[in-house]
Order: structure tokens, then sequence, then C-alpha cells
């Protein structure tokens, strides 16, 4: 029942602290109100969204958020903008499953406006059968405990866009957009002997669970974790773990199977208060299959039936038999519940043709040829000024524009991935062992015969040649590095040298370039992450970031990073560039950086 504020009545300003009182109280009321969403047909899109959703611990734009009981990214917030929202990320609202106009109400169950749903054929529909009601907040102990997983993730950086990505390009080590069990198991590990992670995280039984709940109910029934279901991933993976913690504290025996006599003796971990008869029943309804003994899958069945009820039953159908976790067929629920359409339209295929940059298109070709795909000898060069068949010259913008679809048609862009540097670092090796590729290659490098080859020489050579490693920040770094005379050449005598910087000083920017948070600085937390992606272990991460840091400021720049990692991992080549000591506040004109960041400050 909405609680009812007091009324001061009398003066004008007697009636101004009351309406302050009401909406103190509409407040207070929808943060210990839940909402329940039921009407969607079941074969309609977006069938998901009926479903009861908790009041969060935090808000957004200044309101109540809720978060759907059902452990999945399904929120529903305000937009600060009018409109109630349902959508897979608390953001601004652009793009959602469902959506009302919010008007004055407090709550999305005071709208009095129809909630609009996006249909199959991408047309937003009022539903008059989908109905929104207030209901009162669980107060179970396994709802509290899902409604803490998504704080639990904003605490290690598992919530916001940006942070998704990055652990997604560690995850997807050779970038083909889809991962595995095993490659999912192996960034667990990682994470956690990285101490990114807390230990109990790092559970094969939990892991197991969430893998096939991401993939049979949360994604489209395949073997794969897509990129579009990763954040389903991490929130199942912290869901399981929670429960599994629960199930070896009430496993006293330590078998992974939970008996009559410790079912009875842990029913306070379970939050259950039963008479020694009741908690004979609540055992047997547990033990689906008979047995006498409660595994974890069953005990995972039974935490979903209390958390959500009104879920689809068929999709414990691998629990039935207790052991079978590989024998479940969930693809006519899929199918019923309308989400194989939208997983088909948002499938990113894994089996791409070869990549080519937009920046190498032959322009003038285009134009000459009206869009069509110029893939010959002179398909790929650096005439950007290209000119139509008419002389007249047009820009790159233009050539796009009135070529159409066809212009980039067979180019597109692929990620790199660790793997890349990887395989290059095997020729690199390769390469330096092998003198009279060495001299082909200076040959190249140094096309007119001066032996000596300028910084536009050098960045002109790995262009061509090394796409992988163009990265204008680390091309600077290899430079000054292997300069011995400072005379603004590389030699031949340097050539070798150059080539193993020039390597392993773009793998470490790429590596800093995906933790940096597109700022070129690192904070403590973005530091923690680059240690899991190169696989150091530290003791004392913070300490660590500390020694780095040495002006205080709370952020790391790339020169820091690099003489850090050459003293902590050095490659062959780079023996003499390590961390000296020296204070490089100011060093290749990062004062002005510095400067600008004095509010990233960390107080230790």
């Amino acid at each position: 029942r909405k609680p009812q504020p007091h009324f001061a009545g009398g003066r004008r300003r007697g009636a101004t602290r009351c309406r302050a009182c009401v909406r103190s109280c509409d407040r207070l009321w929808a943060m210990a109100t839940a909402i329940k969403i039921e009407g969607r047909a079941p074969s309609a899109r977006f069938a998901f969204i009926c479903d009861t959703y908790e009041p969060m611990q935090q808000q957004h734009n200044g309101t109540t958020a809720w978060v759907a009981r059902g452990v999945a990214p399904r929120y529903l917030f305000h937009t600060g903008k009018g409109r109630w929202v349902i959508s897979k990320v608390m953001d601004d609202g652009y793009k959602c499953w469902a959506y009302c106009k919010a008007g004055d109400s407090q709550t999305p169950a005071d709208c009095k406006e129809q909630w609009q749903i996006c249909d199959a054929d991408g047309q937003w529909r009022p539903d008059s059968n989908m109905t929104v009601a207030a209901v009162p907040a669980s107060q179970d102990k396994f709802v509290q405990l899902r409604m803490s997983l998504d704080n639990d993730m904003k605490t290690y950086g598992l919530i916001e866009a940006t942070d998704l990505k990055k652990l997604w390009r560690r995850l997807d080590y050779n970038g083909n957009n889809v991962v595995s069990l095993a490659e999912i198991d192996k960034l667990v590990v990682e994470m956690v002997k990285g101490g990114t992670w807390p230990e109990w995280l790092n559970s094969k039984p939990a892991l197991m669970r969430a893998y096939k709940k991401t993939t049979l109910k949360d994604g489209d029934g395949d073997d794969w974790v897509e990129k579009a279901e990763f954040h389903a991933l991490l929130l199942n993976i912290f869901w399981f773990a929670k429960l599994w913690q629960i199930f070896q504290q009430v496993d006293s025996g330590g078998d992974r199977r939970i008996d009559c006599g410790e079912f009875a003796a842990g029913l306070s971990a379970l939050g259950l208060n039963l008479s020694p008869q009741e908690a004979q029943q609540e055992f047997s309804k547990i033990d689906t299959d008979g047995g006498g003994k409660i595994l974890f899958v069953e005990l995972c069945a039974y935490v979903r039936h209390r958390v959500n009820p009104d879920d689809n039953a068929q999709f414990d159908a691998d629990i039935l038999g207790g052991e079978h976790c590989d024998r479940a067929s969930y693809s006519h629920v899929k199918k019923n519940t309308g989400n194989v359409t939208w997983h088909a339209q948002h499938r990113i295929p894994s089996h791409r043709a070869p990549h080519a940059a937009t920046r190498d298109i032959d322009f003038a070709a285009l134009a000459a040829s009206g869009g069509a795909s110029a893939s010959g000898a002179g398909s790929m060069g650096s005439n950007f000024g290209g000119s139509s068949t008419g002389g007249t010259k047009r820009s790159r913008h233009e050539t796009l524009r009135t070529c159409g679809d066809n212009a980039t048609l067979d180019h597109t862009v692929k990620p790199k991935a660790m793997k890349d540097f990887d395989d290059l670092e095997a020729k690199i090796k390769a390469l330096c062992q092998d003198q009279e590729g060495l001299k082909r290659m200076w040959r190249t490098l140094d096309f007119n015969g001066n032996n000596v080859v300028s910084l536009a020489e050098i960045d002109k050579f790995v262009v061509e040649n090394y796409p992988l490693l163009n990265h204008k920040p680390a091309l600077m770094r290899c430079y000054k590095q292997t300069m011995e005379r400072k005379d603004e050449f590389v030699h031949r005598k340097e050539f070798k040298r150059l080539i193993v910087n020039l390597f392993y000083f773009n793998k470490l920017f790429w590596v800093f370039d995906q933790c940096d948070g597109d700022d070129r600085r690192l904070t403590v937390q973005e530091f923690r992450m680059v240690l899991t992606l190169c696989g150091v272990r530290v003791t004392d991460p913070d300490a660590e970031f500390r020694k780095i840091d040495k002006n205080g400021g709370g952020i790391i720049l790339f020169d820091e990073f690099c003489h850090y990692f050459c003293g902590k991992v050095c490659p062959q080549g780079l023996t003499d560039f390590v961390d000296d000591g020296m204070d490089r506040t100011g060093y290749d004109g990062t004062e002005k950086v510095l400067a600008s960041a004095s509010h990233h400050h960390v107080h230790w």
C-alpha cells in the first residue's frame, strides 16, 4: 500500500514542505515496489520482457531502476527524457526492446500510455495486451542474491560498454567474434590468478552451468558464445558461482551431493526456516529424480523457481535426469519465445572473407567504374584524390556516396587480436635469424641506397608491409630507442634492432590501447586489466602502480608503461630498455597531458 504523506495546512510555506514530502514518499514507495510485466504473447517478438523487475540498489538518471528477476541483462529505467524503457543496458534508452511515454508518472506502473514494442517488421506498435503492475518487492534470500549481481559486476568493471568491449577483445583471442567454453575457462582462470577477479569465481561446475544457460537459453542454441551474449555470460558466471558457494556450504561432506541430513542442517544457508517434516517435504521437491541426493543442477532449478516462478520450466529440462546436462533440447522453447528471429538478425558471421581497410581503396578506379568492385591488381593503392571519368576532381566522401554500397562491398576491417601479434612475433624472430632476409628487407626500406633511413621512410615501410604495427606513438618510441647516434636517422647496422623494437613497442601499445579508456593513460583499474591481459602475476597491483606512477598523479603514461614492462618481462632486443628509476613527468611533451589529467588524481 502506497504510504500517505502528512499534509500541513495553513500557510504557503507549510504547503511547500508538503509537496516535498509527497515527492519523497513517492520515491520511497517506488524503491520498495517491484514491477510485474505480463501479457505479451509468447510467440511475439521480445516476449522475454515479461518478467518481474525488482528495484535496484543504484539509481539511474535520478530515479529508481529495476532489473529482471530472471538472471539476464534486462533493465527497466527512466531515460531522463520522458520515457520508461526496457533495454539490455542502462543508458539513454536510444536502443531498447520496449518503451512508454512517462508523462508525470513516478513508476512504470503509473503510466497511462500503452507500451510500444518493435515488431518483426521493424515497426513500433502498441501492445494492448501488455500490462504493467506494481507488486511488493521480494524479500527472498535468493532474489536478494540476484539483486546483488549488478553491484558486484560494477565493482569489477563489468557493466560499462567500454569495459565489456575491452574484456571481450581479451577473451576473443583470435578475433573471430565467437568464443568456446575452453576460451571462457582460460579467461576466468587468468583473471582470478591475476587478482582482478575474486577466487570464488573460479568454479568449474558453476562455469559449466553459466555456459549452458548462456548458449541454450540466453543465446541462440549453438555451442558458442557470441559478442551479443557476452554480458549475459558474465552475469551467469557471477550468479552460478554464488550458488556454488551456497551449495558447498550446505554440502558438508564435500562429495558434491547433499543428502537429507545435510539439507536439514543447512536450512539457514538456503534462507529457509522449516520443521523437520517440512524440511523432508522440501528436500523431496528438490530431489527431482528421487535418488536421495541433491545435485548442483537440481539446486539451480530449485533456486530458479524461487526467484522467477513464472519462467518457462522447459528451460530446466536437462535437470530431469540429474546428471545429463548436455542432452536437453531447447529449440522448441526458443521458437515459442520468438527469440530465434531476433538472434538471427544480430548474428555475427565467423567465416568472413579476407579483410582490407577502407583507406586502401583505389577511389579513382571506383569512380571510373561507377562503384564496381576493384579487386584486380590495381584495386589497392594510395590514390585518395581519385577523379571521375570526366576529369573532375571528386572527394573520397563524394565517391563513396555516389557509388553506394558497392564502394565498400568487398572491404571490411578485421579487428586486431592477440593471436595476430603472436603469429607475427614468430615470423619476426625467424627473420632476425635470416641474414639474407634482413638484407632484402633493408634494401626495400632504404630504397635510395644511402644506408640511412628517416622516420618518414620507416613509417611508409610499416604502412605498406606491416599494417598490424601501424601505431604512431609506438613508432615514435621505437624510432627514438633505436637511434644510437641521435642524428635523426637509423643506420644499417641498427636495422635488426629497429625491427625488434618496432614489433614489441607496437604490441605494448596495442595492449595499452585496449585498456586505457581511449585517453592514452592508465588508471589503477585499467592497470589491473593490463596485467591480466599480459599474463603478468603481481601480488599487489596497487603497489606496482605506485612504483610506476613516480609523480603520484594517479595515471600511467605510455612511456612509463613501456619501461615497466621491459623491466618485468624483457623481450630479446629490449634488454637496454628497462626502468631506470627516472621520473618521466614531462618526457616527450607529456606535461600537458598530466596537467589536463589532474581530475584523475588517485588518493591512496
